[in-house]
């Protein structure tokens, strides 16, 4: 059925007010929007390896778009989410009810509960587990893999860039080895064992319950690209001995693997490489809402959201 169906649209939809439901959701959201991007602009990024400034500039320009894409596409499936519910009024009005629901939700002893159950059912996926061991591995390790992964670039960007703290900093900080060396790594494996469970499931065995299209093989296919870019990256840091690849090369142990396959020669190439992994990584942020990997996430906060939402609202 199309997303623009005739009957998905009520019959009595009212035209007063409707300009202002829009206006009081668009407005803060695209303040949001830019705000955001200030932000991922004006951080220093002095610790940034790339050599050639241009190289980050591009990058950054690149981030702010897919950032507001992402954001974008998020709303784009919520306001269809309301669309569906059925309810008489506007989706945008429906969605302001719901987040200031949700923000007095948030405030509440409910929230502990309904956070834990999120992080059983959307990330440890414990349902998923006691009908496929398999299935189960494969995607904990790839949707945990981009939470902790998420969590760690969070955590060293805000270490590096505005606390500048020194073990992170220090090429024999414990931060710098533990974290952004062995840490990535360890993270970035995970997620390569997930998709490389998922590659071989979807095209050697090719189970009959398992339907591959062409969005499923693109994706696997390109979040595989990311993460073995990365690798590769690294390995070109280390064995052109690129600024912050010079010493505890053995706390990265896949990019120091890679390294070991890696002429001396293409570290002179190592700003471009860097550029086109940073830009391949922030269209996979792009993508994300249009992806399935969005909507295994998305699902439990749609059922949470819709027991916040009454059954019959008058608009």
């Amino acid at each position: 059925m199309s997303i623009y169906d005739s009957s998905m649209i009520p019959k009595k939809m009212p035209q007063e007010g409707y300009l202002k439901d829009k206006l009081w959701l668009y407005v803060p959201f695209f303040g949001a929007v830019l705000l955001i991007c200030a932000v991922i602009l004006m951080l220093p990024y002095e610790t940034v390896y790339v050599r050639d400034e241009a190289y980050l500039g591009m990058f950054l320009a690149t981030v702010c778009v897919c950032v507001a894409i992402f954001m974008l596409g998020t709303l784009y499936n919520v306001l269809i989410w309301m669309h569906g519910k059925g309810i008489s009024g506007s989706a945008e009005k429906r969605l302001m009810r719901v987040l200031l629901k949700s923000l007095k939700f948030f405030l509440s002893r409910r929230f502990g509960r309904a956070a834990s159950v999120f992080l059983k059912d959307a990330l440890y996926l414990s349902k998923l587990k006691d009908r496929s061991a398999l299935r189960w591995l494969m995607h904990l390790l790839i949707l945990g893999g981009f939470a902790i992964m998420f969590a760690l670039d969070l955590a060293v960007t805000v270490s590096l860039d505005l606390l500048k703290y020194e073990p992170m900093i220090r090429d024999d900080g414990w931060a710098k080895l533990w974290l952004r060396d062995f840490g990535f790594d360890l993270v970035g494996t995970m997620i390569l064992l997930g998709l490389l469970i998922a590659a071989v499931r979807r095209f050697v065995f090719k189970p009959k319950i398992v339907r591959t299209e062409l969005p499923d093989a693109a994706s696997i296919l390109f979040l595989l690209a990311v993460v073995l870019g990365g690798f590769i990256l690294e390995g070109m840091g280390i064995a052109g001995k690129i600024l912050g690849h010079q010493s505890g090369n053995e706390y990265s142990f896949m990019g120091y693997a890679f390294s070991l396959l890696t002429p001396e020669s293409l570290g002179d190439y190592y700003d471009q490489a860097w550029l086109i992994h940073g830009v391949m990584s922030a269209l996979l942020i792009a993508y994300i809402p249009f992806s399935k990997l969005f909507h295994m996430i998305a699902t439990p906060i749609a059922i949470e959201a819709d027991r916040m939402l009454p059954q019959r609202e008058v608009g």
